[in-house]
């Protein structure tokens, strides 16, 4: 009788160290998961910087050929994709790997409109009828003057115009892909720049105090998040 009691009290001490080893793992496993989560953001986060960092270079390399202009916009197909074509060599860099292969492309270009706003007649304004690029040299803080960030899943634009009749495009960027949501303070995104730079920046940073899409000194010290009305032409 004295065996079988011994017997029984090993297998039961047996059983309660399994229970005890399983709880262990499931709090390690509670703890590194998030850690794991937050570095494959940040991995994400980082190609994403990659590839926008790429764009761009093909960007300045279509500038220098193009006798210092941007790429134009005159109707609906052509647009930022179909002229850096060229200058990029797998299709892979014009989006981040968190959109998914639903997305053809992660990312705005500047559409640089409120330069154009003050140029064009109405007509031509409203109806994207931009016979040429903004030509580098009006822009006067290229070192803090965007050139494509990073946009919202689902949106469908091409081109980041924060001053335009009716709306906007601000909801159109997604200033907190990484590391964050819209509620979410500590996330940001990555964008371009006119002088070649590529920067991570918090969400919100690029509107505010200084609206870094603005290629004029009056809209650069406008905030884009409110409706305007009148074509500014």
């Amino acid at each position: 009788m004295k065996v079988l009691n011994k017997t029984l009290s090993m297998r039961a001490f047996t059983l309660v160290e399994l229970l005890v080893v399983i709880a262990i793992i499931a709090i390690l496993a509670s703890m590194l998961l998030p850690a794991l989560s937050r570095a494959k953001g940040k991995a994400n986060q980082i190609k994403c910087l990659s590839n926008i960092r790429q764009l761009n270079m093909g960007l300045q390399m279509y500038v220098d050929d193009h006798d210092d202009h941007f790429p134009p916009r005159i109707s609906g197909r052509e647009n930022w994709l179909t002229s850096l074509k060229p200058y990029y060599v797998l299709s892979s860099v014009v989006k981040c790997p968190s959109d998914g292969f639903s997305a053809n492309h992660g990312f705005l270009i500047n559409g640089f409109n409120d330069f154009f706003a003050t140029r064009l007649s109405k007509e031509e304004f409203e109806t994207w009828k931009w016979p040429i690029g903004m030509k580098m040299a009006y822009i006067p803080e290229p070192s803090s003057t965007i050139t494509f960030g990073e946009k919202r899943k689902g949106s469908r634009h091409c081109h980041m115009d924060f001053y335009q009749d009716e709306g906007n495009d601000v909801k159109e960027i997604d200033q907190s892909k990484h590391g964050g949501d819209s509620s979410d303070s500590g996330g940001g995104a990555n964008y371009t720049f006119v002088d070649g730079s590529v920067r991570f920046m918090k969400d919100g940073t690029t509107m505010r105090p200084e609206n870094l899409w603005g290629v004029t000194y009056q809209f650069r010290k406008v905030l884009p998040n409110l409706d305007r009305t009148g074509s500014g032409g």
